[in-house]
């Protein structure tokens, strides 16, 4: 799967594929603690009730897995090229 794959060289690409990674690992244990389905001012957000509907459909520790291995796949994407073909 990833022989079509190298490493870029720019250190750019990097920088960016650790910022997807901890934006979805935070977005992941935020998830996990609950924290996210707390209500503040007595009120609590749509988007929070759809994810937590689909966070117990699925379970807890699934979902925080799954998002897990999207920042990961992101991070993965952004750091490859594609290599190319010489003919």
């Amino acid at each position: 799967m990833l022989s079509k794959y190298k490493f870029s060289k720019n250190p750019l690409h990097y920088i960016y594929a650790l910022i997807w990674l901890g934006v979805f690992a935070t977005f992941a244990f935020y998830l996990f603690t609950g924290e996210m389905f707390r209500p503040e001012n007595g009120k609590i957000h749509i988007v929070a009730i759809l994810i937590a509907w689909v966070v117990q459909y699925l379970g807890l520790t699934l979902t925080c897995l799954i998002i897990l291995f999207l920042g990961v796949y992101k991070a993965l994407r952004t750091v490859l090229d594609k290599k190319e073909t010489e003919s």
